[in-house]
């Protein structure tokens, strides 16, 4: 279901744009790519943005009693539905926040390019996949931190601009992220076995 979304969203964005570049966008859609100076340092809106949302994240997962029901769904959701949690409106909850923050991702990648490319973001999928096992979410739930995610995140931006500074072809990037991926659930797999 979520491969066929994106795939009728992708092609809708293809037709939509004609396949070309749109340039001159209005100020509120670049905005957070606006930048602002702090302490001598040029800050962009987006990375207020982002940070904001990583401390809302952390504080609704970890401080409210919707954040333990993800956790308790993520990990076993017959336990948890028969514990009194409302597992499908959990899972809803999740997808529609995931959604949200989606577009919003959307719109700070409009703001930092400054033109709508359709085919922006084409690595993102794996780029996410990658810093979130990385940063010691299981792929399996129930298991994971929104700063390790982080962490997570960080590791492969380095990562990834380790490899263009180096001047990696793009396609050899996308192999070694798979393979930090494979061994990343490798590891965690390995983690789970030994757990149980």
């Amino acid at each position: 279901m979520t491969l066929g979304t994106l795939n009728i969203a992708f092609a809708l964005t293809h037709i939509y744009s004609n396949e070309e570049t749109i340039a001159n966008l209005p100020d509120p859609v670049v905005f957070f790519g606006n930048t602002f100076r702090f302490a001598g340092t040029t800050i962009t809106y987006g990375a207020v943005l982002a940070v904001a949302l990583t401390l809302l994240t952390w504080f609704v997962l970890t401080k409210t009693v919707g954040g333990r029901h993800v956790y308790a769904t993520g990990n076993n959701p017959d336990a948890a539905r028969l514990a009194g949690v409302r597992t499908r409106r959990v899972l809803l909850g999740v997808y529609a926040t995931a959604g949200l923050l989606y577009g919003i991702a959307a719109l700070v990648l409009v703001g930092r390019t400054g033109v709508g490319d359709p085919q922006a973001g084409q690595s993102g999928n794996l780029d996410s996949i990658t810093a979130v096992v990385v940063g010691g979410t299981s792929l399996f739930g129930g298991r994971g931190s929104v700063l390790g995610t982080l962490v997570g995140t960080l590791i492969v931006g380095i990562f990834r601009n380790g490899l263009q500074l180096m001047g990696v072809a793009a396609i050899y990037q996308f192999l070694i992220t798979g393979i930090l991926v494979i061994l990343a659930v490798a590891v965690d797999q390995l983690s789970r076995r030994r757990q149980a």
